[in-house]
């Protein structure tokens, strides 16, 4: 998904020369395929992909469930924050955005609630305001320059989680 630029090399990486084109075949066209489309799509199947992988890790249990749960809950809980953030001021509605969340961070199901409802950055940040891991990678995020961006926070945040990982 990450290789294809356009519709048509999306519709035929992912939809035709892959064993995933049979589930696809009845469901959409290549002609479904805008920008808005990609997205759902791509995020959809990312959401899939972090809620099976976090039911797989809990299931193993021990230190894979312990590291690894925290560390898939935190991408789905930043999925979550970006989808939101990035859905101001597009067609995508509320209820189309809620669906997009994966069900398995420290957000579900309260914070997901929340951020389905917010209308704005700063509603986002309040929601982060009960969740002290996200109070603080708000804090100070700016756009100006020198300033680190709330994607740079994440960025370091998730560098963090992995190098206690391999620490664990």
């Amino acid at each position: 998904i990450h290789v294809a630029s356009t519709p048509a090399e999306l519709y035929n990486a992912v939809l035709v020369d892959t064993p995933l084109a049979p589930f696809f075949v009845d469901c959409i066209s290549e002609q479904d395929l805008d920008e808005m489309n990609i997205e759902i799509i791509r995020n959809t199947l990312y959401k899939a992909y972090l809620e099976a992988f976090y039911n797989f890790c809990s299931q193993l249990g021990g230190e894979t469930a312990d590291v690894m749960c925290e560390i898939l809950a935190f991408e789905a809980d930043r999925r979550a924050i970006i989808i939101t953030i990035n859905s101001f001021g597009t067609e995508l509605t509320k209820d189309d955005r809620a669906k997009l969340y994966p069900k398995c961070g420290k957000l579900y199901p309260d914070g997901l609630g929340a951020l389905a409802r917010a209308d704005d950055y700063d509603q986002v940040k309040a929601v982060a305001e009960y969740y002290a891991e996200y109070r603080a990678l708000f804090e100070g995020a700016g756009n100006n320059p020198g300033e680190k961006t709330l994607e740079d926070k994440f960025f370091e945040h998730e560098v963090k989680l992995n190098v206690m990982a391999f620490l664990h």
